[in-house]
């Protein structure tokens, strides 16, 4: 897989320059798009109901490098640095992959919304990814408008957990169904990923929910074992933050992470963030 081209999502709060192809293709009202800060990533997203909170996306196909290390804050560049692979999935859309450092197959799923580029997100954490048991991005199976690829996902964990057992299964695991994962949901992701733990919460205790489109409930979160909430500090960080009080309150571990400086649909600090989530919540 090509490294992405990032750029920010679409918002009403955007004040900047007009991304024309995106508002021909999705119609959010007052959408308007800036340029993202280097070394963040972007995919679009629209919340449960169908309103557009964001509508940008990160291009996977553009060859262009993918964020520096600086941005992302390393010191320097790893001398083997983690690669985002396309990985084949029989009967269902080809996912994207970040290998693990020891050879086993991927602790990670990570689920975008709508209208997104779940590849293109991951190569915003491939180090952390990599560090932390490796990673599978899953695209949506629904169509975006007539945009190349981006799709959508949807809330439905009957549609959606076929899917996953069958990436998961295709990257390695023998047995998908009873497989130790972390979820990792952004925006919609986020909601389908309370719906599978309100499905299944033996088979998901740990879960990350990043920028979640509605205040996320404590009928579907009530089995997890650990919800780290995460939020860029421009967006939701209050929905976020008072997810944590509301969880902890019920006797679920816990934590907030919050990446600076950019907007919903972004990632900033990708590699530095998300290793401080994925250490917090595979020690639970």
């Amino acid at each position: 897989m090509k490294p992405p081209h990032p750029f920010v999502s679409s918002s009403s709060r955007s004040t900047k320059r007009l991304f024309v192809l995106m508002l021909v293709a999705l119609p959010c009202a007052a959408s308007c798009t800036e340029a993202a800060p280097q070394g963040s990533a972007a995919a679009g997203a629209i919340d449960a109901a169908g309103s557009a909170s964001a509508a940008g996306s990160a291009n996977a196909s553009a060859s262009v490098p993918p964020p520096g290390p600086s941005a992302a804050g390393v010191a320097s560049a790893p001398a083997n640095p983690a690669v985002v692979e396309t990985l084949a999935v029989p009967g269902d859309l080809p996912a994207s992959i970040v290998k693990s450092a020891d050879g086993r197959p991927p602790r990670i799923v990570f689920l975008p919304g709508v209208c997104s580029n779940a590849g293109a997100y991951l190569w915003g954490f491939a180090e952390a990814a990599r560090a932390h048991g490796g990673a599978v991005a899953i695209d949506g199976d629904r169509p975006c408008g007539g945009l190349q690829d981006f799709r959508s996902i949807s809330s439905d964990p009957k549609h959606e957990e076929p899917r996953i057992q069958a990436a998961l299964a295709a990257a390695g695991h023998a047995t998908p169904a009873s497989a130790d994962v972390v979820l990792v949901g952004y925006s919609l992701g986020a909601t389908l990923i309370e719906n599978l733990v309100k499905a299944s919460p033996d088979r998901y205790p740990r879960v990350v929910l990043i920028g979640s489109p509605h205040d996320p409930r404590l009928d579907r979160l009530k089995g997890a074992r650990a919800v780290a909430t995460m939020a860029c500090s421009l967006d939701a960080p209050r929905r976020m933050k008072g997810a944590v009080r509301m969880l902890e309150g019920a006797g679920i571990r816990s934590s907030y992470f919050e990446m600076p400086g950019c907007t919903h649909g972004n990632l900033a600090e990708g590699d530095r963030v998300f290793s401080e989530v994925l250490t917090w919540i595979t020690s639970s």
